[in-house]
């Protein structure tokens, strides 16, 4: 599927990218929501979709030596990857709709799926040849955002 989608020309690309940002927003800010006794800010759609964009720009960071294209297939990895995990927060969000489901096991949920990503993440990035510090580098990006989230300034 991944080398399908970095087949696409720049429209339906562009496409693909709004979706998985716009996917990553809806799910994050809506599980916000349930989790915001524990974060010191507030946290809505636009954050996440300016976090998931910022993971890209962070991530190239490290890219700097790499080909254009293997930056795009960076970023295209990213993004699924985030998308991917939007997508498995959907059935706790759904669950929560219906009926109250606590902070801790939400949390307890999130870092499973974080684990699952991380699993995906990691072998995109082998799979595609790519630098190995880039799971890493995804790690602490997302562990800042998590401490600028939760931590008050």
């Amino acid at each position: 599927m991944l080398q399908w989608i970095l087949t696409l020309q720049l429209p339906a690309l562009f496409t693909y990218v709004c979706f998985c940002v716009a996917v990553s927003a809806f799910a994050l800010g809506s599980f916000a929501k349930i989790v915001q006794e524990y974060l010191s800010t507030t946290y809505n759609y636009t954050t996440e979709g300016g976090m998931v964009l910022g993971q890209v720009a962070f991530q190239w960071l490290f890219m700097v030596k790499e080909s254009w294209s293997e930056r795009k297939a960076y970023a295209i990895i990213a993004l699924t990857v985030s998308m991917v995990g939007s997508l498995l927060l959907l059935p706790l969000i759904a669950y929560h709709s219906f009926l109250a489901i606590s902070s801790i096991w939400a949390t307890a949920y999130f870092f499973l799926v974080v684990g699952v990503i991380f699993v995906i993440h990691r072998r995109l990035v082998v799979q595609k040849q790519l630098p190995a510090i880039l799971t890493y580098t995804w790690v602490l990006y997302r562990l800042l955002l998590l401490a600028y989230l939760v931590f008050p300034r």
